[in-house]
């Protein structure tokens, strides 16, 4: 299998569905980071803490099971506090508690900073998309409409499909950049990176 050794990829893919589904608007951007920074924190404090020895390869169920309890509480207060970005996105913020991408951080061989730095371009990534959705899939931003009346948004780009052109974008100008040499791909690679599928 090709490996994807700069960090860039690496969070479109392992976090592909968080963001596909959570980019729905700039809140729920805002909401779903928040519950994978909340997830990806603690459970790289609890690997710490726990005897990976003791557990054997168990360690692995004990943080899944872990990382889906924080994201069940999670639903459950964005149901309460934010019905709006529940409606649409309930199913994604669960799902956080499961992408690989919020375990990167438990591995032994991965530092605080290079999970800060997985942490920091999905956020990027899923703000870039939720921008392009909400202005071109519902023609507003932060819920303020900006089209004046008789213009109707591309209705398509507010749905997951749309948000997966918005996101395959992203990285083809992405990669694009970086053929061109306008951006480094060394201050993207990981360490550990051949580690890494």
């Amino acid at each position: 299998m090709f490996k994807f050794n700069n960090v860039v990829e690496q969070v479109l893919l392992l976090g592909l569905l968080p963001i596909l589904g959570g980019s729905r608007n700039l809140l729920t951007a805002v909401i779903v980071t928040a519950v994978f920074v909340l997830i990806a924190l603690l459970s790289r404090m609890i690997s710490r803490i726990i005897k990976i020895e003791a557990l054997a390869d168990s360690h692995w169920i004990f943080l899944l099971a872990f990382g889906i309890s924080i994201a069940y509480v999670c639903y459950l207060a964005t149901a309460y506090l934010y019905p709006e970005v529940y409606q649409y996105s309930g199913m994604y913020i669960l799902l956080v508690g499961v992408t690989p991408l919020t375990y990167i951080g438990c591995k032994e061989e991965v530092s605080f900073s290079s999970l800060w730095k997985k942490i920091n371009v999905f956020f990027v990534a899923i703000l870039l998309v939720a921008f392009f959705r909400e202005l071109i899939g519902f023609g507003s931003i932060v819920g303020r409409d900006l089209m004046e009346v008789g213009f109707a948004p591309l209705s398509i780009f507010g749905q997951s499909a749309g948000g997966f052109v918005i996101l395959g974008t992203i990285w083809i100008l992405f990669r694009l950049l970086a053929v061109l040499g306008k951006i480094n791909l060394e201050y993207f690679q990981l360490e550990g990176a051949e580690m890494n599928e």
